[in-house]
């Protein structure tokens, strides 16, 4: 499937918008390697959305938040 993105659109938004999940961004970003330098549209691209994405339990961060600091806080109700 392909979509047309948006102007100032990104990837994690647009796995959000296709998956619910904004950490699948990856999987699309892999799918598109040609526009991979890609960190916000200007609108009209055409973006690949692969018809399945692996799921992967691991915690991941996007490409411009790397260095960032994730804080994990548990729930005392589980």
């Amino acid at each position: 499937m392909k979509i047309v993105a948006t102007q100032d659109e990104c990837w994690d938004s647009i796995a959000y918008k296709t998956y619910n999940d904004e950490f699948y961004f990856e999987q699309i970003m892999q799918a598109n390697w040609r526009l991979s330098d890609t960190v916000m549209f200007a609108g009209g691209e055409r973006v690949i959305i692969p018809d399945s994405i692996e799921v992967d339990n691991r915690m991941i961060a996007s490409p411009w938040q790397t260095g960032t600091q994730i804080t994990i806080i548990k729930s005392p109700w589980g």
